[in-house]
């Protein structure tokens, strides 16, 4: 057969022919770049062009539909929010933005996905199951990399504003381009609405039934000078901060005020060189810090606090072709630490490092082609931890591959879980798993078609153990279950469609993992018609058990459209109607969803 290049610097790993629709890259499955169809993990790309069609506002919302996707969130926007990737918990899925590690080391240990805006997004690559032998702790679920947007080509800048329902409004702008070797990016963004009331008085009637609102800023700053062909040097700067209202989870009246903040921030400097033909060598240096406050001084329990967590990480990654080989090794140090207090005088201020060696080889002979991840961790105070990842994928025929794996992850406690004054454990193990893969992908013009049975098993799950008032590890849990996705285009049609089927269980109880539903099923379509864009997004949820003392959520159904008009060329007017038919649902017990509620704006993009 024909064989196609596709390595990350140009030089791309061999694999069987496919045809031009296939040339959508993703870098997150394997650290280096490689056609989306030839990923073994199971891998989701959500470009600019899905984000736009969406109209979706912040990750949480852009995600929702995808494969292996849950989330929940104790209120309207802003309020906290919590994700599970094939039942694995938020603390079990690491986040990365533009290759920074996020992490949250305070006693939630759940990065605030809910402040990280679209506005200034160019991509989401979401690689499902275990990939902790080539990212280290925190991928037992997967992995959630988020690109924002870049410079390039000619200057031209792009705006956007919105208003709708709950005295909702957003506006942002940017301006991009290339000048004498320089690429450059600098955008804005702002959210604000007045919201509804998080809790439902009528399960919690202690509760304040006013409205709770939410005021997001965010920015995006990046600078890449080519020094030399193939020599680049970058600056990277991103952050957002929200500021959202909350209510007592149970524990309010109804004059209560709760108040809430959150800044999140990344930073990298980075140096990409071609060393040679064969070899690239990156060396990056970056840090990440989210700062959260709480303040409930007007309540019956006046009380407030602040947690920072910083991070500062140097990673040196070095790619090297080989024939139709790809080889990747790196070293990588992180300085992690936690600084809290709060309005009883109570402080944590601890630190950590972690040291971590990693290597891999992947690449194809003929129709078969495999991926091997290996990679060392080394924590201040816990043992080192070793995670392996080894995949296979045989080319049936041109449209048809099947793919196995199996892995093993860890997760380490945060440093809150450890030290916390009223629930640490200094004795705390971190989590360890171990998962296997079988499945099967059919990739044909512009369709790509994945179906995925996957088994996961965790030990020394890390939970609040309301026995001894501390986290511990109290139990195993497992999952296994079937995915399927779909993507591509129909005639004029894009459409994107998942199913999950899913069985997560405590294996010390053999019941149901908390918020998890056993089968979510999405539909999404978008249409041109001449000027319009019709679109719609249908989402299922099955009931899920919540806390024990009330009876399982109930399964819901959620349906989004949307239209787009082009005024001109770069203009457009865009419509979205939300929960259409104004279902009532949760997510988490006693906490409201937005009903029925419209948006309009306006999109400009300079061409």
């Amino acid at each position: 057969m024909a064989l196609l290049c596709s390595v990350s610097f140009g030089v791309l790993a061999q694999s069987v022919v496919k045809t031009v629709e296939f040339q959508q890259t993703v870098v997150t499955a394997n650290r280096s770049e490689q056609l989306l169809i030839d990923a073994l993990p199971h891998t989701t790309v959500l470009g600019r062009d899905v984000i736009d069609r969406s109209q979706a506002v912040d990750l949480p919302s852009l995600l929702a539909s995808e494969a292996g996707f849950q989330f929940t969130q104790n209120g309207g926007r802003g309020t906290a929010a919590s994700l599970f990737l094939r039942g694995s918990a938020s603390l079990q899925v690491l986040v990365l933005i533009d290759g920074v590690p996020l992490t949250k080391q305070d006693s939630t240990g759940s990065v605030s996905l809910e402040h990280i805006m679209l506005d200034q997004v160019e991509r989401v690559e979401v690689v499902r199951g275990n990939v902790s032998a080539i990212y280290g702790s925190g991928a037992v679920g997967g992995v959630i990399q988020v690109f924002m947007r870049k410079g390039d080509g000619a200057p031209k800048a792009f705006a956007a504003m919105e208003v709708g329902s709950y005295g909702s409004a957003r506006a942002s702008a940017g301006i991009s381009g290339q000048t004498d070797g320089t690429n450059y990016l600098l955008g804005v963004g702002r959210t604000i609405t007045s919201g509804f009331s998080a809790m439902n008085t009528s399960q919690y009637p202690n509760e304040n039934p006013d409205a709770d609102g939410y005021r997001n800023s965010s920015f995006n700053l990046g600078l890449t000078q080519t020094l030399a062909p193939g020599h680049t040097l970058g600056l990277r700067v991103q952050g957002s901060d929200g500021l959202f209202d909350t209510d007592g989870g149970g524990f309010g009246t109804p004059s209560a005020i709760y108040k809430g903040a959150s800044k999140l921030n990344t930073w990298s400097v980075y140096s990409n060189n071609q060393m040679t033909g064969d070899w690239l060598s990156q060396l990056s240096f970056s840090g990440g810090r989210e700062r959260s406050t709480y303040d409930a001084s007007l309540s019956a329990f006046p009380y407030d606090s602040q947690a920072t967590t910083n991070s500062r990480t140097v990673n040196w990654h070095n790619s090297v072709s080989i024939g139709n080989w790809l080889l990747t090794a790196g070293v990588e140090s992180q300085h992690q630490s936690i600084d809290t207090n709060d309005s009883y005088a109570t402080q944590l201020n601890r630190e950590r490092n972690l040291s971590s060696l990693f290597a891999g080889l992947s690449g194809a002979l003929g129709a078969h082609a495999i991926q091997l991840n290996l990679r060392r961790d080394n924590a201040d105070g816990l043992a080192a931890e070793t995670t392996g990842y080894a995949g296979y994928s045989y080319q049936m025929q041109p449209a048809w591959k099947l793919i196995a794996s199996v892995s093993t992850a860890f997760n380490l406690p945060p440093l809150g879980y450890l030290y916390d004054p009223f629930s640490g454990n200094p004795a705390l193990q971190p989590e360890t798993a171990r998962s296997t893969e079988l499945g099967l992908q059919w990739a044909q013009d512009r369709q790509v078609a994945r179906a995925t049975l996957f088994k996961t098993r965790t030990a020394n799950l890390m939970l609040y153990d309301m026995a001894s008032w501390s986290f511990n590890n109290v139990t195993d849990s497992s999952n296994r279950g079937l995915e399927l996705s779909y993507s591509g285009r129909v005639a004029s049609a894009d459409l994107r469609a998942s199913l999950t089927l899913q069985d997560p269980r405590d294996e010390s109880t053999g019941m149901r993992l908390i918020r998890r539903a056993r089968s979510m099923a999405s539909f999404g379509a978008s249409l041109p018609l001449g000027a319009w864009t019709i679109g719609g997004d249908l989402r299922y949820t099955a009931d899920r058990p919540d806390i024990v003392t009330v009876p399982a959520l109930p399964a819901y159904t959620l349906l989004n459209i949307s239209t787009r008009y082009a005024l001109t060329r770069e203009l457009a007017w865009t419509t979205r109607i939300d929960n259409l038919f104004d279902r009532q649902y949760q997510t988490a017990y006693g906490y409201n969803q937005s009903g029925r509620a419209l948006y309009v704006g306006l999109v400009w993009t300079q061409k």
